[in-house]
């Protein structure tokens, strides 16, 4: 009926719970949210995003295959920034599909909105993930989980992240890295990359993220020794 991506699949298992709301903002077409409404992780799930016609469509498909009498959903076609977060325990905000900038905007026009409601986050960018974890960072967020998550040769960061909590998110990633795996290297190494190349250009910008990155190596097990021509 719905197959849904790699990228989407492994963000579905990040969940640790059901909730009570669950918003998907609609980045991945609504996708994520209805195998979430598929498997009764939350009591409503409400899809929101501004384009009309990509809402029309996502209707069409929920009228077809959640009948509104055996599931609860909503269609909203709305500026997520315009979202006010409603004071209902659990919930969860899915931003998955877009890039660094319109999804920190989304985090803070929610986090503002908030005016203290407790709320999950379920996030995984594009690109940009760095920006995004410092985001949050500065907005008090704290970490539920986290993983590195290849589709098509691409490299992706989920974040499952709460405004409550004990465990600090960290810019660089932490209990997402496994140093035995090939594409976690893979990763890190194309970060690298980038990451010179920007400290290149803008060296009071990302010479301090190229640093972070370089010292995860030394954080991390013997088992990965990184080429000595990247760092």
């Amino acid at each position: 009926m719905l197959k849904s991506k790699l990228r989407l699949k492994a963000l579905n298992m990040m969940l640790m719970q059901r909730y009570s709301l669950i918003w998907d903002c609609c980045c991945d077409h609504g996708l994520l949210g209805m195998s979430l409404l598929q498997k009764h992780q939350a009591e409503k799930v409400i899809f929101v995003d501004i384009l009309a016609h990509q809402m029309n469509t996502l209707e069409t498909k929920l009228t077809k295959y959640f009948p509104l009498n055996q599931f609860d959903w909503e269609v909203r076609c709305q500026d997520v920034k315009t979202v006010i977060v409603p004071d209902v325990a659990p919930q969860l905000f899915i931003i998955a599909g877009v890039g660094a900038f319109q999804t920190i905007e989304f985090i803070k026009s929610l986090y503002a909105s908030a005016q203290g409601v407790e709320f999950d986050l379920l996030v995984c960018t594009v690109h940009g993930s760095h920006a995004v974890r410092q985001a949050l960072i500065r907005l008090g967020f704290k970490l539920k989980s986290e993983r590195i998550i290849v589709e098509n040769n691409r490299f992706y960061e989920g974040l499952y992240v709460s405004t409550v909590g004990d465990e600090r998110i960290v810019s660089t990633g932490n209990t997402m890295w496994n140093w035995s795996d090939p594409l976690h290297q893979k990763y890190w190494e194309k970060l690298i990359n980038h990451y010179t190349k920007k400290a290149a250009t803008d060296p009071d910008q990302f010479q301090p993220v190229l640093a972070q990155y370089t010292s995860l190596t030394q954080k991390g097990t013997d088992c990965y020794q990184p080429n000595a021509s990247l760092v």
